[in-house]
């Protein structure tokens, strides 16, 4: 009987130790449950997280092809500018007169404009034998000499615009041709 109750309390010992076995085993499983909990909340929150980056992706993919098309759309608009401005310089520019020979007055430097004009009127009436009223009453848009320094013995041209074609008229049937 001893046997039999030295076998019995090696099976009870034994069968404490499975129980604290079980305890820690039961603790385990609670604490594996609290990481899965805490793991499903951590990846939805990742999930997330990736979802608002991807949406903001797709509006950053939006916003680029919309910049895109605008900036197509800028380099259109500013080739069209750039043909406009070109036909008007042209367009300008056929309307200018150039004239040579005309003296130029340096003494202060550089001639002025309004001295250019006065030379030109003067031109006009020497070369041309214009009329002084006639001359006077010529309005000029623009007028001056041709860019540059001026130099000794060298007379720059002077380009002219008039306000009114009447006046180009004027001038240009005293050109003998």
């Amino acid at each position: 009987m001893k046997t039999i109750c030295n076998r019995l309390e090696s099976v009870e010992k034994k069968l404490r130790i499975v129980e604290v076995i079980e305890k820690r085993i039961g603790g385990m499983e609670t604490n594996i449950k609290k990481l899965w909990v805490a793991l499903d909340e951590r990846i939805k929150k990742v999930d997330d997280r990736v979802k608002w980056v991807e949406d903001k992706v797709d509006g950053a993919d939006i916003n680029a092809a919309r910049m895109v098309s605008q900036i197509d759309e800028l380099e259109k608009e500013r080739e069209a500018t750039r043909d406009d401005v070109s036909y008007l310089q042209s367009q300008s520019m056929r309307n200018n007169l150039m004239f040579t020979s005309v003296p130029e007055d340096n003494a202060s430097g550089n001639e002025t404009p309004e001295m250019t004009e006065r030379n030109l009127g003067q031109h006009f009436e020497d070369a041309f034998h214009i009329a002084r009223e006639l001359v006077d009453s010529i309005r000029f848009e623009c007028v001056h000499r041709s860019p540059g320094e001026p130099t000794a013995r060298k007379v720059r041209n002077i380009v002219i615009q008039l306000k009114s074609q009447s006046y180009e008229i004027i001038v240009m049937s005293k050109f003998s041709f």
